[in-house]
């Protein structure tokens, strides 16, 4: 139980500054854009681009950290968040901007990648399988806490000091838990295989571990579902409530720091719940139901919705859209075999990269042709099919 606590609060930590490093950046967009010159609305291919990133690193990690540990592979995460963070920081208005920035997508993205499986790996050895959703979900905290991390803290320490000096300031916590994670490696790197050999191969060779099991490719399906609705959600949500509801942008920025603060409590409560009450995949069913409908719901705003309406649906979406992570993880390092959770996760999750990479497209799409009612209603399909998926497996 001591090593089990240990593991929770070492990769709930780790958790909470990888996504710190990964939403923190883009947060303060808009300021860097002021100051070196371009269109803030470039964040659209940083963030696709980090997408794409994404998914080569989660599909590739597992040989990583079987080869140096799930405990170093975090230590390495972090470092290179923080090289980004630096190099984003000590960026200037010149030919070499893009190149800078690719680097940096480059650096932020793989140390916040492999923090995910990395984190499974080492909780899959020590969760008992009965609680490991509620172990897994505790983890996942670490997520919407470092979304609210960074909008709370970093976005006003670069008004009141500047962006650069917060990115760099940043880069120094990562550095640090990088050394506090230190004393841990002995026991939870303690399987390794220092004669493994990472390969650019295993990229094919997971992918293929993923989809010849069906229930992995069920896992792999979700991801890719609930990662894309996400990924809409909160890079949409505000410039939707803005724009065509006449939300102002505080407002608008009310609302979804509500929604993403109440995911915290709501993760754990669904671990708890697929711990205890219902078996993870009808849990995931009944999740991936309520995100369908509330994403439907979404599209059909108009300004004779009271703020009050518009805000509970945004809550449903944050009970489900935001809070699935835990139980779909500890899913996954169940069908891993032994000590390859990390791998498997890795390569579930490509997919739910590869979710954050269509999704927005097919929003676009949705958009172009028929308004906001029917880009909703066309992300929410997959979701709708996962659920009626789950809801009648069998084992």
């Amino acid at each position: 139980m001591h090593l089990l606590m240990l593991a929770i609060v070492a990769m709930l930590i780790q958790q909470t500054v990888a996504t710190t490093a990964k939403v923190g950046l883009p947060a303060l967009f808009p300021a860097l854009a002021s100051d070196l010159s371009f269109n803030a609305e470039l964040v659209l291919i940083y963030t696709w681009f980090f997408a794409l990133v994404s998914l080569v690193f989660m599909a590739c990690c597992g040989g990583i950290i079987q080869r140096f540990g799930a405990l170093r592979t975090s230590q390495l995460g972090c470092v290179s968040m923080a090289l980004g963070l630096i190099l984003a920081a000590f960026a200037h208005q010149t030919l070499l901007l893009i190149p800078i920035f690719a680097i940096t997508v480059l650096l932020i993205s793989s140390g916040t990648t492999v923090a995910t499986p990395a984190s499974s790996q080492i909780l899959a050895e020590y969760a008992p399988r009965k609680w490991a959703p509620l172990v897994f979900s505790i983890k996942q905290t670490g997520v919407p806490a470092g979304v609210v991390i960074s909008g709370l803290i970093l976005v006003p320490l670069a008004v009141s000091f500047g962006w650069r000096i917060t990115l760099i300031g940043t880069a120094l916590l990562c550095i640090l838990i990088s050394v506090i994670l230190q004393p841990l490696r002995e026991e939870f790197d303690k399987k390794r295989d220092p004669h493994a050999v990472p390969r650019l191969g295993d990229f094919i060779t997971n992918i293929k571990d993923v989809i010849k099991l069906s229930e992995r490719r069920g896992m792999a399906i979700a991801a890719f579902s609930f990662v894309g609705l996400q990924s809409v959600y909160t890079n949409f949500t505000i410039t939707y409530l803005y724009e065509d509801l006449s939300f102002s942008l505080e407002e608008a920025g009310q609302v979804l720091g509500l929604a993403t603060f109440l995911a915290i409590p709501a993760r754990i409560l669904w671990g708890w719940v697929g711990s205890t009450l219902m078996q993870p995949r009808q849990l995931l069913a009944f999740l991936a139901l309520v995100m369908a409908i509330s994403t439907i719901l979404m599209g059909a705003f108009d300004e004779e919705w009271s703020h009050a309406a518009v805000l509970t649906v945004n809550c449903a979406i944050s009970l489900s859209v935001l809070s699935w992570h835990g139980v779909l993880l500890s899913e996954a390092a169940r069908l891993a075999p032994a000590g390859e959770a990390g791998r498997i996760t890795g390569g579930i999750l490509a997919f739910g990269a590869l979710g954050q990479i269509v999704f927005p497209a097919l929003f676009g799409l949705g958009y172009w042709t028929g308004g906001y009612s029917l880009a909703f209603t066309m992300i929410s399909v997959p979701a709708a099919l996962v659920s009626v998926t789950f809801f009648f497996w069998k084992r």
